[in-house]
């Protein structure tokens, strides 16, 4: 896998992939739009909810009357809302969007309908190498406000095994096979496949996108030692999702250093100036690890890493005409249409098994 040579991060994006996303704004800042506050959103099944703000803009960015509006709700097994008072019930588990139409003008935003006890798996999908371990990272809410414990449990196999408190340990190549998470009477799936490469083909991740967008996803995986400006080793892992033989969103970590042993660096921040301004390159001469996930819809969408993440790798194999290895990310990735909107911010965590092969040409 060639370097994108002196590529600017904009390049990164993808094409077009329909989420579960709240966009602040119906279109780019030329445009009219209405935006509705806040973005993002929680409930309980059986809540309510005041009605949410909209505000209109005009095409030149300013605050205009916003008039009536008719508010509607993409699941109504999610939540409903009055059409025109905007109030909202919480009515089954989930994620829908919330729109307020004003001025022929759509607004969106996100809500998240939780049970009353609400268990879910921050990564639902593991891949690992034989050897490997992971704890599994969960989330618990009680509306009651005392949660109860929460353990794992899989049927027995040759592929991993789970401890009570969720670490797994993978023992020989196969699956996916299951797992299964409990908190009393509630309960949440996961998978685990354990993958032996043989060749510089063949990478396996899976990641999620959590905050105001879902995505639960399992997806390639590539990566690259490659000569920066300066003859020095910098490395690459991508994590493509491709549908009909077209990469359609992805994954992009860039560290400042090669990768020949395990270990775990930190993912430092990257603002919008340096990802997409013209007066540096932080392909060809990263001045730290950063990282980024792209989609290319209508506006693109992008999360460019906030301070405070890691990457470790926990293998490094030999293979023929390159390497594989192992590793696990966490990051927060700050949407780049909402840079200063706290609520902006999106988790995103994953496993890959990759590849690695050498790129000795000058970085362009």
């Amino acid at each position: 896998m060639p370097p994108m040579h002196r590529a600017r991060l904009a390049g990164l994006a993808l094409s077009g992939l329909a989420l579960a996303a709240a966009c602040g704004d119906s279109g780019p800042s030329a445009t009219p739009r209405v935006v509705v506050a806040p973005i993002l959103d929680s409930l309980f099944v059986g809540d309510t909810l005041p009605a949410r703000t909209a505000r209109y803009f005009d095409a030149r960015a300013d605050s205009q009357a916003t008039g009536p509006v008719r508010w509607t709700s993409s699941n109504r097994f999610v939540f409903t809302v009055d059409s025109v008072s905007g109030a909202i019930a919480g009515v089954g588990p989930g994620a829908a969007v919330l729109s307020g139409r004003a001025n022929g003008i759509t607004g969106t935003a996100l809500l998240v309908v939780s049970r009353l006890l609400d268990l879910s798996l921050l990564l639902d999908t593991v891949y690992l190498m034989p050897g490997d371990t992971l704890t599994v990272p969960f989330a618990l809410r009680d509306k009651n406000g005392s949660p109860p414990p929460v353990w794992f449990d899989s049927l027995s196999n040759g592929v991993f095994t789970i401890g009570s408190t969720g670490r797994i340990t993978a023992n020989g190549v196969g699956g996916p096979l299951p797992f299964t998470a409990h908190a009393d009477s509630v309960s949440a799936s996961g998978a685990v496949e354990v993958v032996q490469l043989t060749d510089t083909t063949g990478g396996r991740s899976a990641f999620t996108v959590l905050g105001t967008v879902i995505r639960r996803t399992r997806a390639g995986a590539r990566a690259v030692n490659y000569r920066r400006q300066g003859d020095t080793a910098t490395f690459r892992v991508s994590l493509p999702v491709v549908v009909s033989g077209v990469a359609i969103e992805n994954i992009v970590i860039t560290l400042r250093d090669s990768v020949r042993l395990p270990g775990t660096e930190a993912i430092d921040s990257i603002s919008l100036n340096e990802a997409f301004g013209s007066s540096s390159d932080f392909v060809c001469r990263p001045a730290r690890a950063w990282a980024i996930w792209s989609v290319l819809s209508t506006p693109p969408l992008r999360g460019l890493s906030r301070q405070g993440g890691t990457i470790t790798i926990t293998q490094v194999a030999g293979l023929a005409h390159g390497l594989a290895v192992s590793g696990r990310f966490s990051f927060t990735g700050q949407r780049s249409d909402l840079y200063d909107d706290p609520l902006g911010a999106l988790p995103i965590r994953g496993t890959f098994v990759a590849p690695v092969i050498a790129d000795n040409r000058p970085c362009r």
